[in-house]
């Protein structure tokens, strides 16, 4: 019986590995989240159907839950923040997400909007955000993907968007 239940825990991200490399996985801390979206380093995309937007944080946890949705949820007001937050049933992501939406100074014409852009065993390095029919957050590649993981990692992406592109 642990026999099978390691098995399918192993299974559950990829190949086998001996998991020696495997410290991501574990790795609950978030990105610092900035004050200032002044500070932020904006990825600003053109053509397309991209859209100029700023990182605020990308946040993770193990086995936090959620679920994968490329369309992001507006944060404009505390139970935006907690309906966002209410899937995350395990770990401090939820946390994580509450406190970085309080410590954000929103400026006027812009929207914080998040979105869960990955459940697996890598966090990544970063967002791209489009509004070809609809506003979309998508993760971009992780350069060198984990074969396998203890537990999915939920990343959540929170970006300051023009105001104009979540009406």
């Amino acid at each position: 019986m642990p026999t099978t239940l390691l098995a399918l825990t192993l299974g559950a991200c990829g190949s086998e590995s001996d998991g020696d490399d495997d410290t991501r996985a574990e790795d609950t801390t978030q990105t610092t989240p900035s004050t200032d979206p002044g500070s932020t380093s904006p990825s600003t995309s053109t053509g397309g159907g991209g859209v100029d937007f700023d990182e605020v944080a990308i946040l993770h946890a193990t086995a936090a839950g959620g679920e994968t949705s490329a369309a992001p949820v507006v944060l404009d007001s505390d139970a935006a923040v907690a309906d966002f937050v209410a899937p995350f049933t395990r770990g401090d992501l939820g946390q994580q997400v509450q406190t970085t939406y309080v410590a954000t100074k929103v400026p006027d014409g812009r929207t914080m909007v998040g979105s869960v852009v990955s459940i697996g065993c890598d966090v990544p390095p970063g967002v791209t955000v489009s509004a070809a029919d609809s506003l979309t957050i998508t993760p971009k590649k992780v350069a060198s993907p984990l074969p396998e993981c203890l537990a999915p990692v939920t990343t959540v992406a929170l970006v300051l968007v023009d105001s104009d592109a979540v009406t």
